[in-house]
């Protein structure tokens, strides 16, 4: 494009899509991009996956999600309401188009980024400002042992039918690794699962928490904790006693590790956006949600970088589309979201 854009939001998460709606209220020039498809760390999930947070937490664009029964919404039903809110503002995105790299054309004087379709063709694209919203699960994260990369260690659930009749060893403690055990066991999978302390995270969510634990106590899923895993073979898994060091081999077909995910920060690291910490999260203005590069900005949980514990969700996370918005347009800061219960509830 020879005409720079105003904004170029990288990442068609709800928090991207979200920001591209703000500013074309305000008649600003927006493009989405993202290497995959709308809401595709969403579209990544298991069918029929549903959401820890309330469908009005959710909401984006003043477009309300709502549910049949106003209980928690799925997988599916947050990918049609995305679409939705899209075709309604006429969001403008470019999917399966990955940024490969980021310049600025002359000091503060905008940007170039260089993308790449799945076909391989590259296209250019100038914006005078970048909103950054990448998400903060953009790959898994990796255990470092031999045996990781076989072709039977899976990094999601995926459709659970797949491992009817088959033993499972699923590895980790948490919302993901419980939920993927009761939904595989329920398929007709042989699950073990394995975790490195003495019982499932307290910290489960309270409609996953009872039904696996019920399992646990009645040897439909087997329980394999205090554990550390040190290799995965063809024939299963071997795993190191926390307590005392022993090794055992756990049989095993498929070994799904739902250990989490980390962003990928490699495009703020290349603008020379400051990160902070182990987590690496990127130091901004948190009225203006302007890094130290000016005219790049940050949205959504990308902010946090790789969190330890979650902090930052979509639903604290939409004041930043406001911001965003506000900064480049000389509107007033909005003002910050009340919530009442939990996060996430």
């Amino acid at each position: 494009m020879d005409d720079p854009l105003d904004v170029v939001v990288v990442g068609a998460g709800p928090i991207g899509i979200e920001t591209a709606v703000e500013l074309g209220k305000q008649g600003m020039s927006a493009l989405v991009l993202d290497a995959g498809a709308i809401g595709q760390q969403i579209l990544d999930f298991p069918p029929a996956t549903r959401w820890f947070s309330s469908p009005e937490r959710l909401g984006i664009g003043g477009i309300p999600f709502t549910t049949p029964a106003g209980e928690k919404g799925t997988r599916e039903q947050y990918l049609a309401y995305l679409r939705q809110v899209v075709d309604a503002f006429d969001v403008q995105i470019a999917t399966y188009r990955r940024v490969v790299s980021i310049e600025s054309v002359t000091a503060g004087q905008g940007f170039q980024l260089m993308t790449r379709s799945l076909s391989g063709l590259t296209h250019r694209v100038r914006a005078r400002n970048i909103v950054m919203a990448t998400g903060g699960t953009a790959r898994p994260r990796k255990l470092g042992i031999p045996g990781e990369e076989s072709p039977h260690v899976h990094r999601s659930l995926g459709e659970p039918h797949r491992f009817h009749g088959r033993r499972l060893l699923v590895v980790g403690g948490k919302n993901s690794a419980c939920d993927a055990a009761v939904l595989a066991y329920r398929c007709g999978a042989r699950v073990t699962l394995c975790h490195r302390g003495t019982e499932v995270h307290d910290r489960v969510k309270y409609w996953i928490k009872p039904e696996l634990d019920a399992m646990l106590a009645s040897g439909q899923v087997t329980a394999c904790f205090g554990v550390e895993v040190v290799m995965i073979e063809p024939a299963g898994v071997v795993v190191r006693s926390l307590a005392d060091g022993r090794e055992q081999l756990i049989e095993a077909d498929d070994v799904l590790l739902a250990i989490g995910f980390e962003s990928d920060q490699s495009l703020l690291r290349e603008l020379g956006v400051h990160l902070v910490g182990n987590e690496q999260a990127v130091e901004h203005d948190p009225q203006t949600m302007e890094t130290n590069v000016k005219g790049v900005y940050i949205a959504g949980t990308a902010v946090a970088g790789t969190q330890s514990r979650f902090k930052v969700y979509i639903e604290n996370s939409h004041v930043h589309a406001r911001r965003i918005s506000a900064a480049l347009t000389g509107g007033s800061p909005p003002e910050e979201p009340v919530y009442n219960a939990l996060p996430e509830s």
